[in-house]
């Protein structure tokens, strides 16, 4: 079945190993396929507005699936086509409880990511490169207290970084609210509302579009990108990835060192 759309997870996937650049060998095949009347969907655990340095690089994306699937944003009609979010009232309790513990954690909220001023003193070592540090602190919004920005509307991600120790109790604390729990980079966990993952929203997106799942092919690497690897008809977990991707994904790419889904966009779409 031919492909009609493509969506791709960024960090250690879609991106060079910087994490900031689009190669040109992957603009130019992603630019080829658009051509062909493929849509482009960037599906990410980053939030709206912390994608813009991508979308700057290749501004022809359609989509955009944000916050581990919790939405989606559709970038030609600028306005969102899809949602699934964490309710205010479980997103104040979590507040509460990681107030009380010495770790970092963020809350994204319409498309925005927040962080209380007092969880800067348990940052995290991530292992991801500086650059893409600095780029991620110029996005992020420091305020005094949470509970005061976190509305009625809910959250798309609670993300909690340093756990250390304290890991046991916060997994309780996720699983008691039956929110769903990934990871994308070390030492993370992640939590979005029960039904808000990258394959959920790929579900989403192709009803949106009209086209079948079968008619995706979709790229990994990581553990939040496996709803969305086994819901394409066509999917790839990158060679870089790790072992949970690959057994999810269809097949394997090459690494994102070397362009791999410019190669299999190559192969497959044009």
């Amino acid at each position: 079945m031919a492909v009609k759309l493509i969506a791709t997870d960024l960090d250690g996937t879609l991106m060079a190993p910087d994490h900031m650049t689009v190669t040109e060998r992957t603009k130019a095949a992603l630019i080829a396929a658009h051509n062909k009347g493929i849509k482009f969907a960037i599906a990410t655990g980053r939030t709206l507005t912390f994608t813009d340095s991508v979308t700057a690089q290749v501004p022809f994306a359609d989509y955009v699936v944000s916050s581990n699937g919790a939405a989606v944003y559709d970038r030609n009609a600028e306005k969102y086509v899809y949602s699934t979010l964490v309710p205010n009232s479980v997103v104040l309790e979590a507040v509460e409880l990681l107030n009380t513990l010495p770790v970092h954690y963020h809350i994204y909220l319409g498309g925005r990511i927040y962080i209380q001023k007092s969880a800067m003193n348990y940052a995290a070592d991530t292992g991801l490169p500086e650059d893409f540090l600095k780029d991620f602190i110029s996005k992020v919004t420091l305020v005094d207290d949470l509970k005061n920005v976190i509305g009625e509307s809910g959250a798309e991600v609670i993300d909690v970084f340093s756990m250390g120790e304290n890991e046991a109790k916060i997994v309780e604390f996720f699983k008691s609210k039956n929110l769903v729990m990934t990871s994308a980079v070390r030492g993370e966990l992640a939590a979005t509302a029960l039904g808000a993952d990258k394959g959920t929203a790929l579900r989403g997106l192709c009803e949106v579009i009209g086209i079948s799942t079968d008619e995706a092919m979709t790229f990994g690497d990581a553990e939040n990108d496996c709803p969305m690897l086994e819901a394409a008809g066509l999917s790839f977990a990158m060679e870089n990835g790790n072992d949970i991707c690959k057994s999810a994904a269809k097949a394997v790419a090459p690494s994102n060192a070397v362009d791999g889904v410019a190669q299999m966009i190559e192969k497959y779409c044009l």
